[in-house]
């Protein structure tokens, strides 16, 4: 999480900052008006925090361990299907079915979501060749290299 707080820019981490001490600050006045209340919404405050942060950012977290200890293959890619998830108007996340041909095992096939350029969409099309990073442990997670 914190390499992803690190490539975040300037302004986006004086928000997140800034939001997190507003939250502080917020759940400290509660405190101050009823202890019992205070605690009460505080957990739950808490609660929906951690699963918002867990929803946004999760995906990407995952991806970026991936990417650190995974292992490189080539991959066909098989079928592109549009999911109609869009990250600032410029990165569709298409769902893509590889055909993972790994250095050490048999090929087999695996479909993943990808975030990538709208600019690079013609190069994700079937019967390409890309590069893939295939994780050790569970051999069904895979990103684009």
């Amino acid at each position: 999480m914190w390499d992803l707080f690190k490539s975040f820019s300037l302004a986006n981490r004086i928000g997140f900052v800034g939001a997190m001490l507003g939250f502080a600050v917020g759940m400290g006045a509660v405190f101050v008006v009823d202890w019992r209340a205070g605690a009460i919404v505080t957990i739950a405050s808490l609660a929906l925090l951690m699963f918002c942060l867990w929803f946004f950012f999760g995906p990407e977290v995952r991806r970026r361990n991936l990417l650190k200890r995974g292992v490189t293959a080539w991959a066909t890619i098989l079928e592109v299907k549009e999911t109609g998830i869009t990250v600032q108007g410029n990165y569709p996340m298409p769902r893509i079915r590889f055909r993972v041909e790994p250095d050490d095992g048999e090929p087999y096939e695996v479909a993943a979501k990808c975030l990538i350029s709208r600019f690079d969409v013609p190069t994700y099309q079937p019967g390409a060749r890309v590069q893939v990073v295939i994780d050790p442990k569970n051999r069904r997670k895979v990103a684009l290299a």
